[in-house]
């Protein structure tokens, strides 16, 4: 039987190669609307629009940066595998299959979504930070449908 595989990552409606062409094209706009009032005579646009145009880079370098990450959850007959990949940090865990357990943790605060967690033995990785509450619930019934039927299959 071949594994299951479940990729998480966030909804980016924009690709991350094109964030720079952006970016690019919104500075040439505003540049160049601001250089044109400046030499009408409305010179005191012209430093408030590169001020906002800096501002506009560094929000869309902290969405670039914040939407860089994955995570893996492989489910076969022996493991389950969690592999959460970041730019600068990547790391794997390990559970036994039949060892595994699902749980969703209620929110301290009732605005907070509840954790997706999957563990065993004490050892509880989060996983899912960018879903819904009904994508985290839906995740969750998935792979607990995948471990019990990886589980089931007899070697």
């Amino acid at each position: 039987m071949l594994p299951a595989h479940f990729v998480i990552r966030p909804n980016g409606s924009l690709n991350r190669q094109h964030l720079p062409l952006l970016y690019v094209l919104l500075v040439v706009i505003c540049i160049g609307i601001a250089l044109r009032l400046a030499f009408l005579g409305y010179w005191m646009i012209l430093p408030f629009a590169v001020v906002d145009m800096l501002g506009v880079g560094l929000v869309l370098y902290l969405i670039n940066q914040n939407s860089a990450y994955r995570e893996r959850v492989i489910v076969d007959r022996n493991h389950v595998v969690i592999r959460h990949i970041e730019k600068n940090n990547r790391q794997v865990w390990r559970f036994p299959v039949h060892w595994t357990q699902i749980r969703l943790v209620p929110p301290v605060y009732r605005w907070y979504l509840p954790r997706l967690q999957l563990g065993s033995k004490g050892q509880w990785v989060e996983i899912g930070r960018c879903l819904s509450q009904e994508e985290r619930e839906s995740l969750a019934k998935a792979i607990q449908v995948e471990i019990a039927r990886q589980s089931s299959i007899t070697p």
